[in-house]
């Protein structure tokens, strides 16, 4: 059964007169009757009720069209999934994001990507997340990965994760399983990010909600570097659940909040302009390796 066959039965359905089919299809009456025939013929069942007016579709015919349908639909959409992918040269997809986030999700959400798309270009921007929202919204970015955006108008922001906060605690402060009552560590000193940046916001909300106030040792403005000085065992840091499987050195505890357990969205940020289907492509992958991790 050949395309030009399923759409003669699709538009004969449509129509339900075999005039009007025709001149749709650009053919003449009498070879579109005889096209039918023939698939009837091919079929050995009758696809329509010829002696009625207008025509009218047989059960199998139901069934044929709505087949006929299906196949034609999947045929236009790996056409078009075909033509991107001979032409994905052309695609180039910006993403910001913080280094730490970069590191733990980009790697493998790109190598699956390019399995798919292996002559696009991928450009990742690493920067603190203040300088980011200005470069989407300077639209220098396809793709921004942080917490959801208030403007609504502008973009469109889906929820990639809701990621877990850990404790990274040095090896001298000796702790009893995977979790730990944030509550017992009021006397410890602390390796906070600074109070604007959200997990530096966070820390301190959650010690709050435990009814102390941390002792600050260390400020600084970067997980990496707040991982570093807690391997040094100059006082206890918040990091993300992704930063903490993916850093697993054994130099450091990384230990799970009670009596909560605190998280954070992560979520894809962009225009609200139309999308191509490598990028919307480009998402449903970084959203499967997110969920999966």
């Amino acid at each position: 059964m050949n395309t030009n066959q399923l759409k003669y039965v699709v538009t004969i359905a449509e129509e339900l007169n075999i005039t009007n089919a025709a001149k749709r299809l650009f053919v003449s009456q009498s070879s579109l009757s005889q096209a039918i025939k023939n698939i009837e013929q091919e079929l050995k069942i009758k696809l329509f009720e010829t002696n009625v007016t207008p025509l009218k579709l047989t059960y199998a015919g139901e069934v044929y069209v709505a087949w006929a349908k299906k196949t034609l639909a999947s045929q236009e959409d790996i056409m078009e999934k075909l033509e991107e992918i001979s032409t994905n040269s052309d695609i180039r997809i910006i993403v910001g994001v913080a280094s730490h986030r970069s590191i733990s999700i980009l790697p493998q959400v790109i190598k699956d990507f390019k399995q798919e798309f292996p002559h696009s270009f991928i450009v990742i921007k690493e920067y603190p997340t203040p300088i980011l929202h200005k470069m989407l919204e300077k639209e220098e970015l396809d793709l921004l990965l942080d917490v959801s955006n208030s403007d609504v108008v502008s973009y469109s922001s889906e929820l990639l994760k809701e990621e877990e906060i850990y404790l990274d605690i040095p090896k001298n402060l000796k702790t009893k399983g995977e979790k730990i009552n944030l509550s017992d560590l009021k006397d410890c000193d602390f390796i906070l990010l600074s109070k604007e940046q959200m997990l530096g916001k966070l820390a301190r909300e959650l010690c709050k909600k435990c009814k102390f106030e941390p002792k600050i040792s260390v400020e600084c403005r970067n997980i990496e570097t707040s991982h570093e000085l807690v391997k040094q065992g100059l006082g206890i840091s918040f990091v993300p659940e992704l930063y903490a499987k993916n850093n697993q050195d054994g130099l450091t505890n990384f230990v799970k909040i009670t009596p909560f357990l605190p998280t954070r969205p992560i979520s894809a940020i962009f225009s609200n302009k139309v999308k191509s289907k490598a990028f919307t492509r480009f998402l449903e992958i970084l959203k499967d390796t997110l969920n999966k991790a």
